[in-house]
């Protein structure tokens, strides 16, 4: 899937992640001796793909240029903000493996601020988690080990996914065609907010989510996109298929699994037990490791076509992805209060939504595509949505 994920459709395939850090920040130098510690142990950071297409193959770099990838910049009283949107929009080299890290200092006394970036190509988003636990001092959780799949989990992951090629025809308007323009925001807030409206459903945070976004799309659809509007929404949702002994492993091991955001129902309560109704099918160990299986069999030919039909603006979906930190990030001795993950949008798909869950709040990094009306308001109409949630919780007695 690696070969196919260079070659996706995509105004940008940088995704990567923002620590907010509470102390000082250390010269840079020692940042890149951390770094090169960690080459030998972390081989996303040592490898790219080279070569067309499809017949690209992985390239080991054994020491790639440190004073390129470990950078630091100085930024103004407060402006970290801007310096961090300027990066997330700046290419990232094309000399060697395709990442980076930064360190930006000057924001405000006693903090400081890593951005760390790399390319879809050889990261998915748990790769990007699990980099972050090497190179800053946290051990990377065990997977567990692949269980069997049955012929049925085999079955339905094959419907599920061939489904999710069917036609839409939400976001192909003639009158309003898709630019390619982006538009990003964020939304933060406690993650035990999520959970408390998840737990009457028996979901997780990342379930309440998707039920507020399903909400908030839909009030969006309402005031300005009439052919989303009163019904459900083609999603994807990634799917983390690495094993045990691949944490480390540079690419993409993901997959893709289909959810109907339920933007057509007008309660949260509705909406979340549809949501949860999907994610715990996904979340299954049979129906996991036949998505892992059938990704792995698939001849990449035929991976590509499809991907390349996903791009198409009368199939495009929504797409989301979670990744969640469960351990605590230090750097040196300064312990990292904050991270924000960032995505990318594929051609011709409105809208991609990633949350990340750390330290107790999640964090969500929303990326539109312009031409949508209203686009920049849907971080905030998210966080509306969740206020409403909980409103619609205590004022509505359980039935």
């Amino acid at each position: 899937m690696d070969a196919v994920t260079r070659d996706w459709p995509s105004m940008s395939l940088t995704i990567g992640a923002v620590l907010d850090v509470a102390g000082d920040a250390p010269p840079v130098e020692r940042l890149r001796e951390r770094v090169a510690t960690c080459l030998s142990r972390l081989p996303v950071l040592t490898h790219r793909l080279e070569g067309p297409k499809l017949r690209a193959r992985w390239v080991h770099e054994l020491h790639p240029d440190l004073t390129v990838r470990v950078r630091e910049m100085v930024v103004a009283p407060g402006g970290a903000a801007a310096a961090v949107d300027a990066l997330i929009n700046q290419p990232l080299t094309q000399d060697g493996p395709p990442w980076d890290l930064w360190l930006l200092r000057g924001d405000s006394p006693g903090c400081h601020t890593l951005c760390y970036r790399a390319s879809h190509v050889t990261h998915d988003g748990v790769a990007v988690r699990n980099t972050l636990y090497g190179l800053l001092g946290a051990e990377v959780p065990k997977a567990l080990a692949p269980r069997p799949a049955t012929v049925a989990a085999f079955a339905r992951v094959l419907r599920n996914q061939s489904g999710m090629l069917s036609r839409a025809g939400v976001w192909n308007d003639p009158d309003v065609p898709l630019t390619g323009e982006l538009v990003r925001g964020w939304a933060s807030v406690p993650t035990e907010r999520l959970r408390a409206v998840a737990s009457e459903a028996g979901g997780s945070s990342n379930d309440a989510s998707l039920a507020v976004l399903a909400g908030a799309l839909r009030t969006w659809a309402f005031d300005n996109w009439s052919r989303g509007a009163d019904q459900p929404l083609s999603a994807m949702v990634m799917v983390d298929g690495r094993h045990a002994a691949e944490s480390a492993r540079p690419g993409n091991l993901f997959s893709f699994g289909p959810l109907m955001l339920p933007a057509h129902l007008s309660e949260t309560r509705q909406r979340l037990a549809a949501v949860v109704e999907v994610t715990d099918v996904l979340r299954q160990p049979s129906i996991r490791r036949a998505t892992r299986l059938l990704m792995e069999r698939t001849p990449a030919g035929t991976f590509y076509a499809a991907a390349k039909m996903l791009t198409a603006p009368h199939r495009a979906p929504v797409d989301t992805s979670h990744v969640a930190f469960h351990q605590p990030l230090r750097h040196e001795d300064a312990p990292v209060t904050g991270v924000r993950m960032f995505t990318v949008l594929p051609a011709n798909h409105p809208l991609s939504v990633l949350s990340c869950s750390y330290g107790g709040t999640t964090t969500l990094h929303f990326v539109a595509d312009g031409a949508l009306p209203g686009a920049a308001e849907l971080p905030s109409r998210w966080l509306t949505e969740l206020d409403a949630a909980e409103k619609e919780q205590t004022t509505t007695p359980t039935q």
